[in-house]
């Protein structure tokens, strides 16, 4: 197993300084121009992948034909209000096609009561963005976890941390306020309850139980939760990537650059390996037989690494690294599957340019 074949594609493209300051201080090319990729989500009917960026002109979506190698439009803009900048880690595909999304902010908090909230959104298959709800005044929305059978949408809210629950058909928002935490991504385990973390301090575990409605808190954590929060941004917690492994547990990759295994039934957290000698995990997913499939990497590049669930031994396949072009993928944020040998991931937060797409060609 490993990678063959690197390559990057570019939305738009700014080789200046970006900071997150303030996007007031970009002039009009770099608004029209700056972007980050945040989010990706294969779409099996459709053969695209939809990507969520930071965008200041709020042109936070696009579509990418891995046939053509080609951006296609898909435009929030008309829809959009100033603040909303960003689709994070929000993007989700429901089984009659529609994609479900939630928009972030980067506004100072001299500007919060401006500002009137983070919208989730759909889009129906041919369709175009459509506004659903915004579940929770003046703060945007980092996240979003799909319960598909249930209807439901999980949320968490940023800057300050609160906890939502929002019912797609009838439009109730359960609004469980300030957690404390927040979670890159987060999962649903085999009985329906969603995982996450709540604790400024400690971060540590909770689950909700939509059959109840009931949150349950843990008093524990995941192993160094207290050290390795803070990594992705100030106040956020440990967990940067969470997924159903399919086997019964739930898989976690924290922002250390750790691969964890949490028990849904006894909450016990169990400490798999490093894949690599980096920080930041927030990809990762089911690739085949019994393995998963990840990519690492902060501001050292990043990598794509396999772990046997059976073995319990590490796979790395190779860094991130387009040959052709000399270049190499600064900060990983987001990683999806195309089918099981081609793989796309999300470039953030580079210095002097915009982030790229790219593309992983996998030998099996």
């Amino acid at each position: 197993m490993r990678i063959t074949n690197v390559r990057h594609y570019i939305l738009r493209d700014v080789k200046a300084q970006y900071s997150d300051a303030g996007i007031e201080d970009f002039n009009q090319f770099q608004r029209d121009n700056y972007v980050a990729f945040c989010s990706l989500l294969w779409h099996p009917e459709e053969e695209r992948l939809y990507c969520g960026v930071t965008a200041p002109n709020s042109d936070v979506l696009a579509k990418f034909n891995p046939a053509s190698k080609q951006f296609e439009p898909l435009d929030y803009r008309p829809v959009a209000e100033p603040f909303e900048v960003k689709v994070h880690r929000s993007l989700e595909l429901a089984s009659d096609g529609t994609v479900y999304g939630a928009t972030s902010c980067l506004y100072g908090l001299h500007e919060r009561l401006q500002a009137p909230g983070g919208a989730i959104f759909r889009i129906t298959p041919g369709g175009q963005p459509e506004k659903l709800a915004v579940p929770v005044k003046h703060d945007y929305i980092q996240t979003i976890t799909l319960d598909d059978r249930r209807k439901l949408i999980y949320g968490l809210a940023y800057p300050v941390f609160k906890f939502f629950v929002y019912h797609i058909d009838t439009g109730e928002v359960e609004d469980y306020d300030y957690v404390g935490s927040i979670t890159h991504i987060s999962a649903i385990d085999d009985d329906g309850c969603f995982w996450s973390t709540w604790d400024s301090s400690n971060h540590h575990l909770f689950k909700y139980n939509p059959d109840t409605r009931k949150i349950t808190y843990f008093h524990h954590g995941l192993p160094n939760a207290r050290q390795e929060s803070n990594m992705m941004y100030p106040g956020a917690g440990p967990v940067d990537c969470m997924i159903n492994g399919g086997d019964g547990y739930l898989y976690i990759g924290t922002t250390g650059g750790s691969l964890c295994r949490l028990d849904p039934k006894t909450a016990e957290v169990t400490y798999l390996g490093k894949p690599a000698a980096t920080t930041r995990m927030p990809g990762l997913m089911v690739w085949h037989d019994s393995l998963l499939l990840g990519a690492a990497g902060d501001n050292e590049g990043g990598c794509v690494f396999a772990y046997d669930r059976d073995t319990h031994a590490f796979h790395y396949l190779g860094s991130i690294h387009d040959a052709e072009a000399n270049l190499t993928l600064f900060r990983v944020h987001d990683m999806r599957l195309a089918n099981k040998t081609l793989a796309y991931v999300a470039e953030t937060d580079v210095p002097g340019r915009s982030g790229y797409l790219w593309e992983c060609e996998l030998e099996l």
